[in-house]
Order: structure tokens, then sequence, then C-alpha cells
């Protein structure tokens, strides 16, 4: 009997240590994300709240009650229609281009063993470095009424007069792609990086020429640095707010734009707020589309 008494003690003595060990790792796991999380809690979930009450207001300051009556205006009145499916439709746009664009360069700086890859990969991260407002400026001196684009074509004498190069949609998809094609060019290179070149060897042993090897099989299997890039691209332009305005010349107004008009130049701050939180919820709702789809094309 007290050999089967002592027997039980020294299992429990020796799942003792486990036991604090998982306690002392869950401690440390929560010291680490502690920070984090309270940094996200207190820069992006509390302004978001702040703004959700501050939309549902009838006035702001000094609110005598809450009411719908701000998104009713906003998703009825078509001026505003106008300029939320503009601002999606450029997130689109700017999205599809950086990816059709992207995806050669990050397939180069993956596979590739020559050494001019490293000079190409300074020249990604290089603009970088540079603030927006510089690089979009940049794209006014080149397209402006007096920029190089309009000086070569006069200079030619193929035009007479200067063209019209901004103040147009595609002058802000330019310039979008121009600041966020690094961030599409990098999260494809880091997945395309380390698909094995046996696989697509193989499907070329079998059979595949290179473009169904590359459709059949590079392909999917760089479905999510696609993936991770689309989404950077598509937030970040959906509150883009100075390309849009120094690109526009108030001919391209976007959501971002309008918010400031409404909170800064109207101060009608529950119009401004509303508009921002259906920003934010048409932005989750694309993105959870997005990961739904990636998530149904994962399992085929």
């Amino acid at each position: 009997m007290s050999t089967a008494v002592s027997g039980l003690t020294d299992v429990a003595v020796e799942a003792a240590p486990p036991r604090r060990a998982a306690g002392r790792g869950a401690l440390g796991l929560g010291l680490l994300l502690g920070p984090g999380l309270l940094i996200l809690a207190a820069g992006l979930l509390w302004p978001c709240l702040t703004m959700l009450q501050v939309s549902l207001q009838d006035r702001f300051p000094d609110p005598t009650g809450y009411t719908l009556e701000h998104y009713r205006a906003v998703l009825t009145d078509a001026y505003f229609l106008r300029i939320i499916g503009r601002t999606f439709w450029l997130a689109a746009v700017v999205t599809l281009v950086t990816a059709v664009l992207g995806y050669p360069v990050a397939w180069y700086l993956a596979r590739s063993s020559s050494r001019r890859k490293h000079l190409i990969f300074l020249g990604i991260i290089a603009p970088l470095l540079v603030s927006i407002i510089v690089r979009t400026l940049g794209w006014t001196i080149i397209l402006g009424n007096e920029g190089l684009v309009n000086a070569v074509l006069r200079g030619l004498g193929l035009v007479d007069e200067p063209l019209k190069l901004m103040q147009g949609f595609w002058s802000v998809v330019l310039g979008m792609v121009h600041i966020l094609l690094p961030f599409m060019i990098l999260s494809v290179a880091a997945v395309v990086g380390k698909i094995d070149r046996g696989v697509i060897e193989a499907a070329t042993v079998l059979g595949a020429d290179p473009v169904r090897a590359f459709l059949r099989v590079a392909l999917p299997l760089s479905v999510q640095g696609i993936a991770s890039g689309s989404v950077i691209v598509f937030c970040l332009t959906v509150g883009a707010f100075v390309t849009p305005v120094m690109l526009g010349r108030g001919q391209v107004t976007v959501l971002a734009v309008t918010i400031h008009e409404q909170m800064v130049v109207l101060v009608d701050w529950p119009t401004g707020a509303a508009l921002a939180m259906i920003l934010t919820f048409g932005t989750l709702v694309v993105l959870t589309a997005y990961g739904l789809f990636l998530r149904r094309h994962a399992r085929r």
C-alpha cells in the first residue's frame, strides 16, 4: 500500500513542473502580447467606437439623442453614393494594376540568380524612403500643364495647347500604383521564393508546357502572396487622401477627402463620422468576401 502511495506521489511531483512551465509560458505570452494589444485598442478600437457614437448622435457637440438619420441621408444621396462607388472602384483598379505589374518583377526577384536583381530590389524599396507627398509632387511636375510630358509634346509639335493629364481618374490611379507597387512586389516575392523548383520541373517532365506549368502550378501556389499584397494595397487605397487631392485637383473626390470636408470645412461631424463608418464597414465587407473567395479557391 505504501509503495502505491509513494508511486502516486512521484507521479504528482513529476506532473507539477510541466504545469508550472505552462503557466510561465502563458504569462510570458501575455506580457509579449499585452503592450501591442493595448496600443491596438487605444489606437484603433477606441477611435472607431467613438466615431460610431458620433455618427449616431443627432448633432455634435451637445447631442440631444441618437438617430440613424445621417446614415439614411448618406445612403440615399446620389452625390455620396457616387463618391463611395468611386472610392472602392479606385481601390479595385489600383489593386489589379499593381498585381499585374508587380507579379513579373516579384517572380524575377525570387527566382533569378542574376546579380542585377539586388539593384532592382534597391530600386523597388528606394521610393519607400521618400515621403508620399514628395512622390506625388513629382507626378505633378511630370503631368502638369507646364510639366515634362506637355513640354515634350509641344516641343515635338504634336500639340498646341497643354493636355490636361491631371484632374482625372487615371492620373490618380497612376500615382497610387507608383506609391503602392513596392508593397505588392515584396508580398508576392516572399511567397514565390518559397515555391519548390522541383514542383514546376515535375510539371514540365509530365508534359506541361511553361505557360501551363505556370498557370496550373506556380500561380496557384503564389496566391497567398497575391492575396496579402492585394489586402495591403486595397486598404491603403481606400483611405488615400494626399494623392487624390494633388493629382485629382478636386475632380476625383474620394471618401477620405469627403470626410475631411464634412468634418473640417462644413463642421458636420455626425455626417463625416457616418461616412467614416461606411468606409470602415465597406472595407471589412470587401475583405471578408475576398477571404471567403480565397478559402473556397484553396479547397479546390
